[in-house]
């Protein structure tokens, strides 16, 4: 266990030494994300469009294990601040009791209404689509609760200072995933052609196995939060306190990827070629943004165990230099999207009209990507405070606020470059909004 002490260590030090496993997690899952497209690709444009569309409203089930577990970061990591050891194990326990609970739920309600769902996002316009898109999304919703078991362990250790845990578990989970991608989707040797579905299934795969070492790693030793029977006896008063934080962070991201999904609506109008350059594009900038989420993920840990402390200069100084550190390198990235665009493109589907599609997307995106991802700082710096009801507000804000209204207007009178154009101009504002949150607000009173 490579644990990074936070309240004895200099800030540069553990800002880079729990940021590092991060940007390597969001790399391998990005990656993932990309073989997985990669393969799709292979099947052609109405395959691969089948997982694009399907994607948002998984993300918005996904986004519910990650609001709670953005709970389970602000409460441990404070309780470590407070040096409360019995406090942090207690916290940990019950974070588990509500997020499986939660995935479960999720994983129903999300199954039973999946016809309607799908229809309602791709329309007459894409109709192709359809049933490959049903096939995929409810394969992968079964592997749902699996999600929260992992996002809660790796948001614990992360909180306790422990970020390479949920790096070594990404990694596994990929491995398998990739591995599986082909032999399911085109049926090599002894295992079935399954098409678009064996991308759910194979992403099924990795999943068990990450939620087992999950478990595995919490009833062990070695991890950097031990738990005992005692703490997964319901304590009303902690649960209370993880429905507090969990359900405003998971309403914001639930609701904006839901708006995700209401983009993905006004997408499918142009038809599978917008579609599929739209999807390469946000595979992309997911890359890109692999240094911000580490960095923002280091950010929540530090500032939640430096307002567990009462250090709050220190952390002020932590999102000072995660925020430059983010700017400079993101910005370098973005470059290269801008004038690489094309080539980009043309790596997952060597169609003429969706390279110049995609190679649009770059052009216009690009450049908003350096103080959009500059957001996710600040952002997760509210999120170790606590603060979650001003993280929801800014989520939603970004998208039903901000990007749904521009788009659904400019999308009609510019085509598909009114899509993202919107992109560009919430991307903007919710930096300008999330900076005003953390300048300006209480996120100094601790909620522990």
């Amino acid at each position: 266990m490579a644990k990074v002490n936070v309240l004895r260590e200099k800030i540069e030090y553990s800002l880079l030494h729990l940021a590092w496993p991060l940007i390597v997690s969001n790399a391998l899952q990005t990656i993932y994300n990309i073989v997985d497209s990669y393969f799709l690709g292979k099947l052609g444009p109405i395959e691969f469009s089948a997982s694009t569309i399907t994607w948002p409203v998984i993300f918005t089930f996904i986004s519910l294990a990650m609001g709670f577990a953005n709970a389970g970061i602000a409460i441990v990591a404070q309780n470590i601040g407070k040096q409360d050891k019995k406090g942090t194990s207690k916290a940990t326990g019950q974070l588990y009791l509500v997020t499986v609970g939660i995935g479960l739920i999720s994983t129903i309600v999300g199954i039973v209404f999946a016809k309607p769902i799908i229809f309602a996002i791709a329309g007459k316009e894409s109709a192709e689509v359809i049933p490959y898109a049903i096939k995929y999304y409810i394969v992968d919703m079964i592997g749902l609760p699996l999600v929260f078991i992992i996002n809660s362990t790796t948001a614990a250790m992360r909180a306790a200072g422990d970020s390479q845990f949920g790096m070594r578990a990404v990694l596994y989970m990929n491995i398998i995933n990739m591995v599986f991608d082909p032999l399911l989707i085109f049926g090599i040797g002894p295992f079935p052609k399954l098409g678009v579905t064996g991308a759910a299934w194979a992403t099924n795969l990795g999943r068990f196995v990450a939620a087992a070492l999950s478990i595995y790693h919490v009833a062990s030793k070695k991890s950097a939060i031990t738990l005992s029977k005692r703490d997964f006896i319901p304590d009303w008063k902690i649960i209370g306190l993880v429905f507090k934080l969990g359900v405003p962070s998971a309403l914001g991201m639930s609701i904006s990827s839901a708006g995700f999904a209401i983009i993905m609506k006004y997408v499918a109008m142009f038809g599978p070629t917008v579609i599929s350059a739209y999807g390469i594009g946000n595979r992309v900038t997911n890359l890109v943004s692999m240094v911000s989420h580490g960095f923002s993920g280091a950010v929540s840990t530090m500032v939640g165990q430096f307002v567990g402390a009462k250090r709050y200069e220190d952390a002020e100084r932590t999102v000072r230099h995660a925020f430059l550190w983010n700017v400079t390198i993101v910005g370098i990235l973005s470059l290269l999207t801008f004038i690489f665009g094309k080539g980009v493109t043309k790596f997952f589907i060597n169609d003429p009209a969706v390279i110049e599609m995609g190679n649009i997307y770059f052009k216009y995106v690009s450049f908003s990507m350096p103080l959009f991802t500059g957001y996710l700082i600040y952002n997760s710096a509210l999120i170790g405070a606590g603060k979650t009801i001003l993280t929801m507000i800014g989520d939603i804000l970004r998208l039903w606020g901000i990007r749904i209204p521009i788009i659904a207007y400019l999308s009609m009178t510019m085509g598909f470059k009114g899509i993202f154009i919107g992109m560009i101009i919430s991307n903007l504002v919710v930096f300008v909004v999330t900076y005003i949150f953390f300048r300006f607000s209480n996120w100094k009173k601790a909620v522990v």
